[in-house]
């Protein structure tokens, strides 16, 4: 017998992977810094932030509900004499209550709400118009957010960036993805962000007032692409090792995004990133293709025995914001450069590379432009494996013109 749900797998990492931080004060840490640093207000007082984490933990592992947690939550009180911190006591039972629900809904809100934002990434290519929700009833419904109520942004428009919930603490909207047929067929207006990232005129919204601007970021668009340069806070605090925050907070990120195979969704995401120079590059290696049967099979006769396609971190970059501008990929080109990666129009061998050392290298080129250009991406086989990105650009070039050029497909 399968399961009703899903295990919610991208949910339970991202909060394990939390490096736990004491602060004095929930805002000593800033918008995405909460993506990657576990913190409760007051926990510098006792020595009480691994237990939470791992009481959260349990909860997200065995699917417990907010009573279990609590139960856990006064047991670790009553043990440590820690009741929120701020001087408060055991009997201020409304405090304490409130605490430990505050605790608990935020920390899951966000976790869920990374899971989601990946999750819709992953098939943002076939559902890519995303739907906001609010909570039309209920004690913790605003209006601002209620004026939001189905409306509708493309995936990739920067309203998201800054919007995709929960926008304060107990929001409780959500967002649902559907199809371009789906959007046309409701009549549903699909609305745009200005050529500068602004969101459009809304009745009943004052975006210079809406919500706390503690919580205008993307805990999930954090948690996958994150930019570790404006992390400030994390870098001043110190652990126990002398280390600072953003060293363990790299250390974590580092070890579970390795060989992640990135879908186009995530892949346009962080080039949008490198593009506006917003990520602290690292070397981490990405799987951004998996050659078409075709292709492989062409590959496969010129020996190479796997159709994955590897890229670091800084390659990937190196397309977009580190490209000079004549031969840079503009966003609008990121989707058919991911398709290049899958299923290239031609690919040709160079016969004779400049740097022999590093192996046999090849060209996966797309189809020519109005403007005469092609997406050009070269790639190296690496020692019994796969193919490594090596760099990439939109190019006026005919490899059929140059005979060191072997066309394989």
């Amino acid at each position: 017998m399968t399961d009703r749900f899903p295990e919610p797998t991208i949910a339970k990492d991202f909060l394990k992977r939390k490096v736990n931080v004491s602060t004095d004060r929930w805002d000593e840490l800033k918008w995405g810094e909460h993506a990657h640093a576990f913190t409760v207000a007051h926990s510098i007082e006792a020595d009480v932030l691994d237990t939470i984490h791992g009481l959260l933990n349990k909860a997200m592992a065995g699917g417990e509900a907010y009573d279990t947690f609590k139960k856990g939550m006064l047991e670790m009180m009553r043990k440590e004499g820690w009741y929120g911190g701020a001087g408060h006591k055991e009997n201020e039972k409304r405090y304490i209550n409130w605490r430990a629900r505050v605790i608990y809904d935020t920390n899951m809100k966000s976790v869920y709400a990374a899971e989601h934002y990946r999750k819709q990434l992953q098939i943002a290519d076939m559902r890519p118009i995303w739907v906001y929700h609010s909570q039309l009833v209920g004690a913790n419904r605003r209006q601002e957010h209620i004026a939001l109520h189905e409306k509708a942004f493309r995936y990739d428009d920067p309203f998201w960036d800054s919007y995709y919930p929960p926008n304060g603490f107990g929001c409780e909207c959500y967002v649902t993805s559907e199809s371009e047929y789906g959007a046309e067929r409701d009549g549903r207006e699909v609305l745009k962000s200005d050529s500068d990232g602004n969101p459009p005129e809304i009745d009943g919204v004052d975006w210079d007032k809406f919500g706390d601007p503690a919580w205008k970021y993307n805990v999930g668009r954090e948690a996958l692409a994150p930019n570790f340069g404006k992390y400030e806070n994390l870098k001043k605090i110190k652990m126990d090792d002398g280390q600072g925050a953003l060293n363990h907070v790299l250390t974590k990120y580092q070890e579970s995004m390795n060989n992640t195979r990135l879908t186009q969704g995530e892949f346009k995401t962080f080039l949008n990133r490198m593009d506006k120079k917003e990520m602290y590059v690292q070397d981490i290696n990405f799987q951004v293709g998996n050659l078409d049967i075709p292709q492989y099979q062409a590959m496969q006769n010129e020996g190479l025995l796997d159709s994955k396609i590897m890229c670091t971190q800084r390659q990937l970059g190196h397309g977009s914001g580190g490209k000079n501008q004549k031969q840079k990929i503009p966003e609008g080109y990121y989707s058919e450069l991911y398709q290049v990666l899958q299923s290239p129009e031609h690919i040709y061998e160079d016969t004779k590379p400049d740097n022999t050392i590093h192996g046999r290298e090849f060209h996966f080129c797309g189809n020519k432009g109005k403007d005469g250009k092609i997406i050009n991406v070269v790639l190296r086989q690496l020692t019994g494996c796969a193919l490594q990105l090596i760099t990439m650009g939109r190019i006026e070039y005919d490899h059929t013109t140059n005979k060191k050029y072997k066309k394989i497909w």
